[in-house]
């Protein structure tokens, strides 16, 4: 049986941390079954978390679905068209916001050329967790890259519900979603963490997540968790639990009964 979680504040906290009782009941678990992240961060990002706590994770989905791999292999992808990508990036840039893309091994690119490497120093004291960037502007970047992009990734630090309704208007042919209180990510149309699912070589799974862009998973599995803490429109989709460690426990005795 594969047990799939979401990463941001359901096996990870706001730190970026992992509870040390989720870490041991995973290694529990990936003793006799398979475990995977489903998530919108990317692969570099979630290959070094589950190196940091040792996790056996042999299914991805990455990028709020535009990515899914099995055993190291990408049997999936969904990505915006570079040229469109560009123009994007363009309209975004007109508002001042923080944009940032993430490439496949997690190099992060920001518009250094556009808003100077002060801004960016101050962005990153803002969201440490982001970890190192580029030297390399992002519209540089973008101009030498061949193929598409997984998705755009733009801070928010206020009036979001504002912005992110004037960027469902202004990119139609896009999923635009919050994916936390302070950012807004664009994939392509129709990209979904259930569409990925469907990609991956297994007809079933367990999953456990806390947030909008999961319900689309949440709706179609059966065996399903949500995080105490999600919002209340998520809780009859699932199993209200407070942790990873508290829906594997529940698993593990059903298989005992």
């Amino acid at each position: 049986m594969l047990f799939l979680s979401d990463l941001d504040g359901t096996l990870m906290d706001s730190s970026g941390n992992v509870a040390d009782e989720d870490v041991e009941c995973i290694h529990q678990w990936t003793q006799k079954h398979a475990f995977g992240f489903v998530t919108g961060r990317d692969r570099a990002f979630c290959l070094a978390l589950a190196s940091k706590y040792q996790l056996s994770c042999e299914y991805m989905i990455t990028d709020n679905g535009a990515n899914a791999y099995y055993k190291d292999k990408n049997v999936y992808s969904s990505l915006i068209d570079l040229s469109e990508g560009i123009q994007m990036c363009k309209a975004i840039l007109a508002y001042n916001l923080d944009l940032f893309y993430t490439d496949e091994v997690g190099n992060r690119y920001y518009p250094i050329s556009c808003y100077g490497k002060e801004r960016l120093h101050v962005f990153k004291k803002k969201q440490p967790s982001l970890g190192l960037f580029s030297d390399v502007d992002l519209m540089e970047y973008l101009n030498t890259r061949h193929f598409g992009l997984a998705k755009l990734s733009v801070y928010v630090e206020k009036d979001l519900d504002l912005i992110l309704n004037q960027f469902r208007g202004l990119f139609k042919n896009y999923e635009v979603m919050a994916t936390s209180k302070d950012y807004i990510e664009i994939t392509k149309k129709d990209t979904n963490k259930w569409e990925a699912f469907c990609h991956l070589p297994v007809e079933d799974a367990i999953f456990i997540g806390d947030g909008e862009n999961d319900l689309c998973i949440l709706e179609k599995l059966n065996d399903t968790y949500v995080m105490e803490h999600a919002p209340e429109s998520l809780k009859a989709y699932g199993v209200c639990v407070k942790s990873v460690a508290e829906a594997m426990n529940i698993e593990s005795r059903k298989e005992n009964v």
